[in-house]
């Protein structure tokens, strides 16, 4: 009798058990983390016009390259000059190099020395070119203060005759280090957007310099 009482309670337990770890039976699910976008916003820089420019300016913006790791939409972060890794529920909206074109483009434009400005495939009657590339964009957390990184190098080509002739009217690297407030993505893209905008702001200075020395 005691056997066969053990057995049942053998069996049921069993049972209980398989109930339990069956899916959806018992068991807690967990709902993973939804993922935040995240884009740079600050305000365009002061208007740089150059004085005494009458011929018209048509400038367009290649889009950025991005060396790697910086050519992804996941936001990057290092604890060492040696390592570099990922939030794992945190992104930008869109890559870097399509984010700071974008940019690039909107402060030209509201700067007032161009006539036109456009990104993309079409370069018919550009005067001028901007390119560049994504050196640094990330958040540097070797230090006691967290900071976000922007390196760029952007260039200023004049283009002549239709584009059959050209000259590099300057090429220089652009670094900003800003202070994050706290360690997290949205601090990290608060602390970008002011280290964009300090680019931007002396890449449009040295552009209208530039022009008011090439252009009679």
């Amino acid at each position: 009798m005691k056997r066969q009482i053990t057995l049942c309670m053998f069996i049921a337990g069993l049972s209980a058990l398989l109930f339990l770890s069956a899916p959806g039976c018992g068991a807690v699910r967990q709902h993973p983390e939804p993922m935040n976008y995240y884009v740079l916003h600050y305000d365009p820089p002061d208007k740089a016009l150059p004085s005494g420019i009458t011929e018209p300016l048509i400038v367009h913006v290649n889009r950025l390259e991005a060396l790697a790791p910086y050519n992804t939409n996941h936001m990057i972060y290092a604890k060492n000059p040696y390592h570099r890794a990922r939030y794992s529920y945190h992104q930008w909206m869109v890559k870097p190099a399509d984010m700071l074109t974008e940019l690039l483009v909107r402060d030209i434009q509201l700067a007032g020395f161009v006539d036109a400005v456009a990104a993309g495939t079409s370069r018919r009657d550009a005067s001028f070119r901007v390119e560049g590339e994504i050196v640094d964009f990330y958040e540097d957390d070797e230090k006691q203060r967290w900071e976000a990184v922007l390196t760029l190098r952007l260039a200023l080509i004049r283009i002549h005759e239709g584009g059959r002739k050209e000259k590099t009217l300057f090429r220089r690297t652009y670094s900003e280090r800003v202070v994050m407030e706290k360690n997290n993505p949205h601090s990290l893209a608060r602390s970008m957007s002011k280290a964009m905008e300090a680019v931007s702001g002396q890449f449009m200075a040295n552009m209208a310099e530039s022009l008011q020395h090439q252009i009679p």
